[in-house]
């Protein structure tokens, strides 16, 4: 259990009372797949919440964002090793209850990727990036009981190590079809207002869709020669916002699903898919066929 009066790092066992709270939710969602939850914005801000999002946040550390401010720095305010902790929950859980939150704007810096191109990386604020993982704790488990079990891309108690294990399964039972798609850029080309429609069709709490609008609309800022640049992104989820990876797969969930619907219609039942991320923007499907056949596309995500 985890001590809420002290930071700690220790994030495989959650309280009980939360871990209950996940529990049932993912029960709810399991139990009616059309069920819309309508009372979640309150628990999102309970101390053991909060509390729980800190301790995962400060496990990942991470730098700064656009306030300079770091875990160090919160951790060391206070006159002891707990105050300053404790006085920064008890603002947030404040601000979250009188609805006064509001986020700040995203660092945006590049990181190299292996082909020698640079991808986009969103450093949030620590304020934001905690509030974002009590989001996540709460709307993680409504989601995950609805994703395909074929999908394997950024899952809690998921990887692609897993995913190319069911793949040499499948290549070992006889199946030899594979469907290799790119999405490209696909953090930051995710329509706003699709994933929004993706979100309320399990989510009604209008508090809790405001909040994750204001995440996607949050400015931007990025140190260019002539100065900071500020902009105001139009579609996209940055990525290094701690929920951007459960959006990004409510969205892909969807395409998925219609992917996977259409190949059913046009080649036969299903046999062996397998959803895996072969790079942060792309996934790969194989699929069981006693004969081969391939094929290779851009994919937008402009789907439906």
């Amino acid at each position: 259990m985890l001590d809420s009066k002290r930071p700690t790092t220790e994030t495989r066992q959650l309280p009980p009372k939360l871990s209950l709270l996940r529990r049932k939710l993912s029960q709810k969602a399991k139990q009616e797949p059309k069920f819309r939850f309508y009372a979640l914005y309150d628990r999102i801000y309970r101390w053991d919440t909060l509390m729980t999002a800190w301790n995962q946040v400060a496990e990942n550390r991470g730098a700064a964002g656009v306030d300079g401010v770091t875990i160090q720095k919160i951790v060391g305010s206070g006159d002891d090793e707990t105050s300053g902790l404790i006085d920064f929950l008890v603002e947030l859980q404040k601000e979250l209850q009188e609805k006064r939150y509001q986020p700040q704007p995203v660092r945006r810096v590049y990181i190299p990727k292996a082909d020698g191109k640079l991808r986009p990386l969103g450093i949030p604020t620590v304020k934001d990036r905690v509030v974002q993982a009590a989001t996540l704790l709460i709307l993680e488990p409504i989601f995950e009981a609805d994703f395909l079990d074929c999908s394997y891309g950024f899952r809690p108690e998921r990887s692609a190590h897993q995913a190319l294990e069911a793949i040499r399964a499948n290549l070992a039972a006889g199946y030899r079809e594979v469907y290799d798609a790119d999405l490209q850029g696909y953090f930051d080309s995710i329509p706003h207002d699709k994933l929004m429609a993706c979100l309320r069709m399990r989510i009604s709490d209008r508090t809790v869709l405001k909040l994750i609008r204001m995440w996607l609309e949050t400015p931007v800022i990025e140190e260019t020669d002539d100065g900071p640049k500020s902009t105001r992104p139009e579609q996209g989820t940055p990525q290094g916002g701690v929920i951007s990876p459960l959006l990004a797969n409510v969205y892909l969930h969807g395409s998925t699903s219609v992917f996977i619907s259409r190949m059913d219609q046009h080649i036969g039942p299903r046999h062996g898919w397998c959803a895996m991320p072969t790079t942060s923007s792309s996934w790969r499907v194989t699929r069981g066929r006693s004969w081969s056949i391939g094929w290779r596309r851009n994919w937008r995500t402009g789907w439906g």
